[in-house]
Parts: C-alpha cells; structure tokens; sequence
C-alpha cells in the first residue's frame, strides 16, 4: 500500500472526505406522517395559534411524554426560557445561576426578565454544572438555578435538587438539547419546578422551524406562563379575546403548523433515541483504541441522547505539554480531511461581548472568564465532531462513523508530523479571537444598578 495514501491532507496529502455534506443526511428526518400533519393544520386555516387545537394537543402530550402537570406552547426555546422564569415569579433584580458553558439564550432569557445572569463553573467531564459549583454562586438575591442538560447529558440532578430546597430555590431544567435522556428512568424535564424545550429544527425532538414548549408542576405557573405567552392577556378557548393585559407579557404564540409536526416527531422520539444511542455508542467502542481521546459519556444512572458529540483531547499521551496547540493541530488536520470539527463555544458566555460592555460595569468580577478554570479548560481541549448542525444526522448516516475512525487512525499514524506542527503554531486561545464591536442599540438597563 502507497504510503502517499498515509500522508496527511495538511501536508499535501489526498482527504479522506472530499464532499463533508455527505458525512450527514437531512435533518431532521421528514415522513408522510409529517407531511400529512402539516398539511391537515394548514387545511385548517388556524394559523394565528391562539386556540388551536393541534397547539393544545402538542402541550397535553409533551406534559405526558415528560410527566410533569402542565405545558405551555411557545414560538422558541428562548421563549421558554424566559416565560419559565416569569412563570415562577422570578423577578427584576434576582439572581439567577447559569452555567457559564452552554448556549447563549440561557443567560439572554435571564437578561430578558430583568434578572441577573450568575455564571457557574462547569465539570470538566461531564460539561455541566454540578451542586458544588452552584453552591459557590448562591447569595441572598438568588431565586433560581438554570441546568442544562449538556449536548443530551443529564447533569447530577439529585444533588442539585437537594440543594435548591435546602435554600428555597426554584429549579429550571433547559432541556433544549437533551429531549428523551433519562436520569434513573425518569426523563429529563420533570426534575424542576419547571423545564424548557426548544424545538428547532436541528434538535434531536424537532419541528419545521422554531418551537419552544415549558412544562410547569403548578396550575398557577401554568395560568402566569400562558399570560406572558400573550400580551399578560387572559385568554379562554371558545370565547371572544377582550384585549386586557394584566401583566407584562410577549407575543410567544406558536403557529399551528409547527406545532402539528412536533407532536409527529414526539410520537417517534422513542425510538429515534434508541437509534441515535446505539449508533453514538459504537462510536464510542470504535474511539477506545485511541488513548489521547475522551467520548463522552454518561454519568451512572444517566442515559444520555448525544445531541452534540464532544470529544476530549489528551496531548499527555504523546509527551505534549500544550493542550491549546495540540487541539488547534488536531483541528487543522481533521478539516483539512474533510471531517470537520468544531468548537461549538468558543468562550464563556461571561466572556462574550454583549457581557464585556460598560452596562455590565458593576459586575465585572464576577464576569470575569480567568474565575472559571474548568470552562476554559473545556474550550481549549475539546472538539465537536461535524461542521454544521447536530449529531444526530452525522451519527444516523451511513458511514460517517467509519470515516471519522479512519480518520483518527490516519492522524494516530502521523502523530510526529501533527506534534512538529502543533509546536509551530503561533496559539492564541479561542476567546481571544472574538471581534471587539460596540454595543450598537447603546442600551442601558436600570435594573443593573446597585
């Protein structure tokens, strides 16, 4: 065998992949069922939301599925986030605790409320925030904890359950990326006193578009969140709208049509999950030769869905002693393949910039991304597998699996050339490279101030 076929793409050699796009299939996977839903909600002619039938099946089922009492249907997982807040009596002011790795929008919703985004260290192997790392945010002013559920993982929640009734804290659960994990047989979203859903069309449980759901234990947060949904408004099903708002309150109204294709993918979620694990898994089997790479993988008692694949890197095995230059290396290599990789975050949410701006002043300390170690640990080591969108529809096409492992065995093979490369490299870390731009709306919100 030519050793030309050995020889790396970043140094001139032939890509294993030259088309990324079929490493993936379409996302998310449509059937006739879903074609048909649409197309009887559209026949309908409800599209407004308000009242439809097809919104309202979607929150009774979601309520079932995750076994909590009640669900409220909205046009996005921020949406839900939000109003989950709102709906619990969060308020201007409170302190709200967050991991300081994961999505914007968890720290946006908390914005968005009048509330104060407090960011919390993550685990190193897990990626989520633990009952410790909350612990050391807790203050008088705080009212509630975020958890997120990270790329599909349950977090340990019975310690951070514990936690929250020790202090009297309200507990949200942002399951946006982890729909049908499981943490001692329970489903992910029915640990909190509330849990919010997002429904895009990239997530593991997803519908054609933007779709947020939040599911409540108490009528009273229900009836709170279903006036936030709607201008504070009180609406009843079969009787005339009279346009009175009795709270603040947003237009959060979830078009029918996207509701109808979310209870269909509801319906097979089950057994997408199944598929999706058993593939992620084998993944995981094929990666246990490779001593300088960590799958991920579940805590005991959690069934984890691998809504992103994040994997660890580990320069130690090959006597490297720069985390950051052995990543970016690896990085080039892979991409240069065809099998693209990706940071996914490359900062912590209190290092990005909307949190650097003087509106912030007041907090800068606490903003400060050098206080949270672990976070920039993670984001320096670790690589998502797939250059777009989630895992699920990398991991469910045929033969990605095989080409990422040969991939990692064609870099293994050339380790020496990839660890003279790494050494050249002139680094800087990942949050280092955000374009500095000004805040262009110039928005000052009073409730920052001491």
């Amino acid at each position: 065998m030519s050793m030309s076929k050995y020889r790396l793409a970043l140094f001139g050699g032939v890509p294993l992949v030259r088309v990324h796009a079929r490493l993936r299939i379409p996302w998310p996977i449509v059937t006739r069922q879903d074609r048909n839903a649409v197309m009887r909600a559209f026949d309908v002619q409800d599209f407004s939301g308000r009242g439809s039938s097809e919104v309202y099946g979607l929150e009774a089922e979601m309520a079932s599925s995750f076994e909590m009492p009640h669900g409220t249907a909205l046009n996005s997982g921020t949406a839900a986030l939000h109003v989950a807040l709102a709906s619990l009596g969060i308020g201007q002011g409170d302190e709200v605790i967050v991991p300081n790795l994961t999505f914007i929008a968890t720290a946006m919703a908390v914005v968005h409320n009048g509330s104060i985004p407090v960011f919390a260290d993550i685990d190193p192997i897990t990626y989520n925030i633990t009952a410790d790392s909350i612990r050391k945010k807790v203050s008088k002013k705080t009212k509630a904890v975020i958890v997120v559920h990270m790329h599909g993982f349950p977090a340990d929640i019975h310690p951070i359950q514990e936690l929250c009734r020790e202090r009297n804290l309200m507990l949200i659960e942002d399951v946006a990326q982890s729909p049908g994990a499981r943490f001692n047989g329970k489903p992910l979203g029915s640990f909190g006193d509330a849990s919010a859903f997002s429904l895009m069309s990239q997530k593991n449980l997803a519908t054609c578009g933007e779709c947020g759901i939040l599911l409540n234990k108490t009528l009273a947060a229900k009836n709170r969140a279903e006036m936030v949904r709607i201008y504070g408004e009180i609406l009843r099903a079969n009787t005339p709208r009279k346009y009175n708002s009795y709270t603040l309150g947003w237009n959060y109204t979830l078009n029918p049509i996207q509701a109808a294709m979310a209870r269909t993918q509801l319906r097979r979620l089950p057994q997408l999950t199944r598929r999706i694990r058993q593939a992620s898994l084998r993944m995981n089997c094929e990666l246990q030769s490779f001593k300088w790479i960590r799958p991920p993988n579940d805590i005991p008692g959690g069934e984890g869905v691998f809504h992103f694949y994040r994997i660890g890197l580990d320069p130690t095995s090959f006597d490297f002693s720069h985390p950051g230059k052995f990543r970016k290396a690896i990085q080039d290599a892979l991409n240069a393949e065809g099998l693209n990789v990706r940071h996914y975050q490359n900062t912590p949410l209190s290092g990005q910039p909307v949190f650097q701006t003087e509106i912030y002043n007041d907090f800068k300390k606490q903003f400060d991304i050098q206080r949270y170690p672990n976070t920039l640990r993670v984001i320096r080591s670790t690589l998502v597998l797939g250059a777009v969108s989630s895992w699920p529809g990398y991991v469910l096409c045929p033969g990605t699996i095989e080409a990422y492992v040969k991939g990692f065995e064609k870099l293994e093979r050339n380790m020496p050339q990839i660890l003279e490369y790494a050494a050249k490299i002139k680094y800087t870390e990942p949050w280092e490279d955000i374009a500095k731009t000004s805040d262009s709306f110039k928005a000052k919100y009073s409730f920052w101030k001491k």
